[in-house]
């Protein structure tokens, strides 16, 4: 260690040299215009490393050859101190020490030189900045093509899908309510062949009907969904149930409904959910009569829940979730007519609402719960 402490202090020992101003005639204009052009020099030395340092930082996951960046910042860093050195000399004849400094000045210089010989070839096979940009700009030029063309085929869709829901029903409606005075007129007239083919027939109409107000459900949802505004749940369970008429009448079902509160939606969705959610209980309600409850209460935080429940054939627990997604159904109700989207479009509209729908584990029968956001108070929700 002693031997060390001496070794560098050798590389300071000043005392065989004399000081720079000492050595030849020197005039104080010349001296000094040595003394502050080396200083000025070793500062932007030492101020390009730190910037390369801060770039680094900055782009060190975008940086081709890192390991050249931090050879050429310590060659302008080893440069710098050269200068440094070149300017104390004027006062302190530490020319040892200078001669250690650039020793190492010139190890970084060729150990940049040697690196830059190995990189240059691959460096000269990366694309140019400019032809990198062109590239880029030319992509995004394609994508915002495909996105304003996907964005219209989705309007070409959506109307397309309006327009075959609402032309279809009115002929389809019209055809089921004269198919069903048919099988009535049949039924009282004792024609058992002639009843069981209108029931057939009153049978299909009714599921191509319920397949086009899914349709026009899922129009709903692409166009309606910022629509929103304080809906009465009371006029939208009511309006359903107006939807439902024929069916509820051929199959003696019941709705009670509770009084319910008011929420922020469309009303046009919320009326399509809870059509689905009443045609559901009324297609699997088995061989009795359907039966459905529907009842609202505040939930924490404000929240208002709805729960729909009935007395048909039920859900298996295992697939009180996988119900939700589109084509799937219970394997209990597969023998059924149906298409396994209304569940997924309640879904889609309780989502669009900011609230979701759950089917909940029961003994008996199907229940459902709707999770809407918070109430609307008192004073901003209409009263009828």
């Amino acid at each position: 260690m002693h031997s060390l402490l001496a070794n560098l202090g050798l590389l300071f020992d000043t005392s065989d040299f004399p000081a720079r101003w000492h050595c030849g005639d020197w005039t104080p204009a010349h001296g000094w215009f040595h003394i502050i052009s080396d200083l000025a020099i070793a500062a932007a030395y030492s101020v390009i490393p730190v910037a390369l340092a801060g770039y680094w930082w900055l782009k060190r996951g975008e940086l081709a050859f890192p390991r050249l960046f931090w050879l050429f910042a310590a060659f302008i860093f080893s440069c710098g101190g050269t200068h440094v050195i070149e300017a104390v000399i004027f006062y302190h004849p530490i020319y040892r020490f200078s001669a250690l400094v650039k020793v190492i000045t010139a190890v970084a210089s060729w150990a940049t030189v040697i690196a830059l010989c190995r990189i240059g070839p691959q460096a000269i096979q990366l694309p140019g900045l400019q032809r990198a940009n062109a590239r880029l700009e030319e992509q995004l030029q394609k994508t915002r093509l495909a996105e304003s063309s996907l964005e219209r085929s989705n309007r070409d869709l959506e109307a397309f899908t309006g327009l075959v829901t609402h032309d279809l029903r009115n002929p389809l409606n019209s055809a089921l309510f004269t198919t069903e005075l048919a099988r009535e007129t049949a039924e009282k007239g004792a024609c058992p062949a002639l009843v069981g083919q209108l029931r057939q027939a009153v049978q299909s109409l009714r599921q191509m009907e319920a397949l086009i107000r899914e349709l026009h459900a899922d129009a709903l949802l692409r166009t309606s969904a910022g629509e929103m505004k304080a809906v009465g749940l009371d006029e939208v369970v009511k309006s359903a149930r107006l939807n439902l008429a024929p069916l509820i009448a051929d199959r003696g079902a019941i709705i009670d409904a509770t009084p319910l509160p008011w929420v922020q939606g469309s009303y046009t969705m919320l009326v399509q959910l809870f059509i689905n959610l009443f045609e559901n209980a009324i297609k699997y309600a088995g061989e009795r009569p359907p039966r459905i409850v529907v009842e609202g209460t505040v939930g924490s935080g404000g929240r208002i829940l709805v729960r729909v429940s009935d007395q048909g054939v039920g859900v298996p627990t295992h697939a009180l979730e996988s119900i939700f997604e589109s084509g799937i159904r219970g394997e209990n109700a597969r023998h059924l007519p149906g298409s396994g989207l209304g569940l997924a479009f309640a879904r889609r509209i309780m989502e669009a609402h900011g609230g979701s729908i759950s089917a909940l584990p029961v003994v008996e029968g199907a229940a459902f719960e709707l999770d809407f956001p918070a109430a609307l108070s008192d004073e901003a929700a209409p009263h009828a």
